[in-house]
């Protein structure tokens, strides 16, 4: 769920627990990424929330006592579930200062020990796995008594529910895109039949106006403070950007317009020339999701730093597909589908067609 980039990526956590909050989600577990900053960040954000944090295998090393609650117990109409979570022993869990060395036990151990507690408890023992799907499937068999399993960690989806082993199970999905449906009939404590789907979040489902515009707000003001910072570190951009001025670099599309004007003013009117202002509009011109993208680049030498440092290098200009301009002419002239696909992907244009859009570009003799 949580990233890793530093300040900016901690403040994207925190409104992404408070969001799912107002969301209506009940129960969640962790996962290695919930740990990327931190113990007490990650607790800190749950306790503001009316959700609960579980997981059972995830402990204090010296005491074994759970870093969160191991399960909760909820009422569904007349119906006791409980719910926990388990996360893979493998799992690499960055470590902080001051946080508590923690040990992750063995999942199917865990499960067949706290089972039995959780059936006097609850009619449906429903399990978060947070420990990828083959190891979930065998801990069907290992620590026979679950109801249903909810797995992530991997990507994928299944569009349809399952049942291994007498266990209902279905995957998440990925990016909160897809949501499991799963309805229990439930007579004298037993599951009696079930049915479901999966729905997947795409334009025909209507986006809910005051959370897009909770998200916009939140948005704006993050890509507010990158711009504030970015204005506190032109001078310095501008010197790492001479510091790497010794061998292969961007030049910018003035120095590419000195023998190829035919070909700069047949491409100056194309959205392609114009990719950083459609950022600027929608105050998104130092979102680092976006702006690599929309600039010439981004992260290597002599690349776009900022708008502020380096504005020359604004939007897709010719070295953004054709290359370095150093290394011209020994670069391809004619790019192909691998360069357009690396900002044209499924995730961001699902109906991109390659041979279709390169002849509304054609910029060459």
């Amino acid at each position: 769920m949580f990233g890793l980039a530093g300040e900016q990526d901690s403040l994207k956590a925190a409104f992404l627990v408070e969001t799912m909050d107002q969301l209506g989600y009940d129960v969640v577990t962790v996962g290695e990424r919930e740990l990327n900053f931190g113990q007490a960040f990650l607790l800190d954000a749950f306790k503001k929330s009316k959700m609960d944090l579980v997981s059972a295998n995830l402990v204090l090393a010296g005491t074994k006592k759970p870093l969160t609650k191991p399960y909760v117990v909820r009422k569904a109409g007349t119906v006791k579930v409980a719910f926990t979570g388990l996360i893979g022993k493998d799992m690499k869990i960055r470590e902080f200062p001051g946080d508590a060395k923690l040990e992750i036990l063995d999942p199917a151990e865990t499960m067949k020990r706290l089972l039995p507690e959780l059936r006097k408890k609850a009619d449906v023992v429903v399990v978060l796995s947070h420990i990828g799907m083959t190891e979930s499937q065998k801990l069907t068999i290992e620590a026979p008594g679950i109801d249903v399993m909810v797995f992530g960690h991997q990507p994928g989806l299944y569009r349809t529910l399952a049942k291994t082993q007498d266990v209902i199970t279905v995957r998440g999905g990925e990016r909160g895109q897809h949501i499991p449906q799963v309805h229990l009939v439930v007579e004298d404590k037993k599951i009696t039949s079930f049915d479901g789907d999966v729905v997947i979040l795409d334009d025909k489902i209507p986006a809910d106006p005051a959370m897009n515009k909770h998200v916009t707000e939140f948005e704006n003001a993050m890509n507010a403070r990158r711009n504030k910072a970015a204005d506190a570190t032109v001078a310095h951009a501008e010197q790492a950007t001479q510091a790497q001025l010794t061998g292969d670099r961007f030049l910018g599309e003035q120095n590419c317009r000195r023998c190829h004007e035919v070909e700069f003013q047949k491409i100056a009117s194309h959205p392609h020339a114009h990719a950083l202002e459609t950022l600027t509009k929608n105050q998104r011109d130092a979102t680092p999701e976006c702006l690599p993208c929309h600039v010439v680049g981004m992260g290597a030498p002599g690349g776009f730093v900022s708008k502020q440092g380096t504005p020359q290098l604004g939007n897709v200009q010719c070295e953004s597909c054709h290359g370095m301009g150093t290394q011209h002419p020994t670069a391809e002239a004619i790019v192909g589908p691998d360069v357009c696909m690396k900002c044209h992907t499924h995730e961001q244009n699902p109906d991109f067609q390659y041979d279709e859009m390169v002849a509304k570009i054609v910029h060459w003799n």
